[in-house]
């Protein structure tokens, strides 16, 4: 299994993401690139999503522990089938998106 893209937050293999530290206290999270229904890319605003560290916030999306996420500005989400969405914030954004929209295709 080669690694496609690595950073403190999320790694994308051949088969999959990972998201670290996606749990309480700690804990990733797996997500098979096939359980991917839909990948949407969103402007981190104020009141949906830029000032969450960790956790839910007001829309049913769940984000990464993050401590840079303040200074970004977009985020990746994934529906997965679930009532709550994880959220991305990679440090290469257009990196992941690219590694999402060649694996999630079909």
């Amino acid at each position: 299994m080669s690694v496609l893209y690595e950073d403190r937050y999320i790694v994308c293999d051949d088969d999959a993401i990972t998201i670290k530290e996606y749990f309480f206290p700690m804990g990733s999270k797996r997500i098979a690139y096939a359980d991917i229904k839909g990948v949407t890319e969103d402007s981190l605003t104020l009141l949906d999503g830029k000032l969450r560290v960790w956790g839910i916030g007001l829309k049913p999306k769940w984000y990464h522990l993050d401590w840079q996420r303040p200074s970004k500005t977009l985020e990746i989400v994934l529906d997965i089938g679930e009532p709550i969405k994880p959220v991305l914030t990679p440090e290469q954004h257009d990196l992941v998106m690219a590694v999402l929209k060649e694996k999630t295709r079909g």
